[in-house]
C-alpha cells in the first residue's frame, strides 16, 4: 500500500488501525497499527502498549496546540480498562 493510500485511508477513518512500520519508535502514533483485542496481550505486552501511549499522548500535548489526538485518548482508554479489569480480576 503506497503512502498516498495510506493517508486516504487515515484521512476518511482516523481511527483505523494501520500497518505501518514502527521504526523502533517508543510511542504509538493514531495511524500506526493497534491491536483489535487487548485481552489477547499478555500483561507485558499490555503494559508496554500503555507505556507506548503515554508517551505519544505527552508528545501530543507538547507539539500540538489543539491538544492530543482523538485516537490517542481513545486508545489510552481502552488499555487502561484493560489494565484495570485485570487488576480486578
Amino acid at each position: 500500500m503506497s503512502a498516498l493510500s495510506l493517508l486516504a485511508q487515515h484521512r476518511a477513518d482516523p481511527c483505523r488501525p494501520l500497518s505501518l512500520d514502527r521504526a523502533g519508535r517508543s510511542y504509538l502514533r493514531p495511524d500506526e497499527a493497534f491491536p483489535a483485542e487487548l485481552g489477547a496481550l499478555s500483561m507485558t505486552e499490555l503494559q508496554v502498549l500503555h507505556s507506548r501511549m503515554c508517551r505519544q499522548l505527552d508528545q501530543e500535548y507538547l507539539t500540538q496546540p489543539q491538544g492530543p489526538h482523538p485516537c490517542t485518548t481513545d486508545r489510552l482508554q481502552d488499555v487502561l480498562g484493560e489494565l484495570d479489569a485485570r487488576d480486578r480480576a
